[in-house]
């Protein structure tokens, strides 16, 4: 059966930037408010790069001395992709820059609902455990993603009259089935992704329209949480994954909120997931994505950022490169930044291989596997920059 609707991280609609509307719905216009296409503009941001410390500074494309994995180990954070089980498949390439540059993967479609649960009550996570073996052979950690979504679902759970107690029953019985046939060996689990309502909605509820789950099952988030603590032993970790969140702001209060509830209820979560899809023209500013995350971490909260990409029209240029570059760094900082950021991840590492279009060359690899200057930042950040917050005993 096929696939109701095309999820974020197909490859079927290129020209998109975005899941769900344009980038200004998720990110408020930055800087000067001016498109890519304006060279003012592009002087002006990048003098705007150039002043801003600690995450900014004049970029000297460093050496590139030893891989990401390496140096992100000594600094004991992860640094990952997401893998694709296809692209793995066929091309090894691909799989050996996966393997050399990175501790950290995530299976970017096979364990997701569609994947795993393709007819009701026949349960497939072969594809999902190809990938976690892949990464497990290769010493990588390994995220899962994810159990209950909006999208990427197969279509006999869309299309079929079920009523909300039945549903109830579908989303308790996959989450179960799925997290024991996964077993023991993910570092954590995507429980729920991008269930909170975006500020374009003018929402009065704390979720936004999810189909098949939401209205029809009120408590779909509690109940998924609730459910994968039964299934998941206590050293898998439960994360709610996000976009639109990753800086200080409405969403981001909302997503505090929801750990709320779900903390008042006794319902175990143990880290938010702050997906950081950009672009060079919006991104939220580093200053409030660290205010964000330690601001999760009094919560008691582990952060990663996992679906990094920064889309860049004018990443056919040298100014495009070291401005993607800069964004990527002033990232990692505001992770480094506190101690409860765990993980830097990007969704998937080549331009070869992207969700978006290749000509927006967001990833730090280009078509060819050769390392883009946004490599060398992070790496030199990774090797060098100090923290200002004394690391917790």
């Amino acid at each position: 059966m096929g696939i109701i609707g095309v999820d974020r991280h197909s490859r079927s609609r290129p020209t998109l930037p975005f899941a769900e509307g344009d980038a200004a719905v998720r990110y408020p216009r930055h800087h000067l408010g001016v498109g890519p296409n304006n060279p003012y503009a592009w002087r002006m941001i990048l003098l705007f790069i150039s002043m801003q410390t600690p995450y900014f500074k004049t970029l000297a494309t460093p050496p590139i001395n030893e891989t990401l994995r390496d140096a992100a180990a000594r600094r004991g954070i992860f640094v990952g992709s997401a893998i694709n089980y296809w692209d793995l498949q066929k091309d090894a390439a691909y799989a050996r820059l996966a393997a050399a540059q990175y501790n950290l993967g995530t299976a970017e479609n096979s364990c997701k609902f569609a994947a795993t649960e393709g007819q009701p009550g026949s349960f497939n996570v072969s594809d999902c455990t190809s990938v976690l073996n892949f990464a497990h052979e290769h010493g990588m950690t390994f995220r899962a993603h994810n159990l209950i979504w909006g999208r990427s679902n197969p279509d006999w759970l869309v299309n079929g009259s079920y009523s909300p107690a039945n549903l109830s029953t579908l989303e308790g019985t996959h989450i179960q089935h799925v997290v024991a046939d996964v077993g023991k060996r993910p570092y954590c689990w995507d429980v729920v992704n991008e269930a909170i309502a975006d500020d374009s909605d003018n929402s009065s509820t704390l979720f936004k329209a999810a189909d098949p789950w939401y209205p029809a099952v009120e408590d779909y988030v509690y109940k998924a949480f609730a459910e994968a603590h039964a299934a998941a032993p206590s050293s898998i970790k439960l994360f709610y994954n996000d976009y639109g969140a990753e800086g200080t702001g409405a969403k981001a209060s909302r997503v505090i909120q929801l750990v709320k509830n779900l903390q008042q209820k006794n319902i175990r979560i143990d880290g938010i997931g702050l997906q950081m899809h950009v672009s060079t023209g919006y991104y939220p500013s580093f200053d409030s994505v660290s205010a964000n995350i330690k601001a999760l971490g009094d919560l008691g909260l582990e952060v990663h950022i996992t679906e990094m990409d920064v889309k860049c029209p004018t990443c056919n240029t040298t100014q495009g490169l070291e401005q993607q570059a800069a964004i990527y760094g002033g990232m990692l900082k505001a992770c480094l930044d506190n101690d409860n950021c765990r993980s830097f991840e990007t969704w998937g590492f080549t331009d070869k291989y992207t969700w978006l279009d290749q000509d927006t060359y967001p990833l730090p690899f280009d078509k060819n596997l050769q390392p883009k200057p946004a490599v060398a930042e992070l790496l030199s950040i990774l090797q060098t920059y100090a923290l200002p917050r004394t690391p917790a005993a």
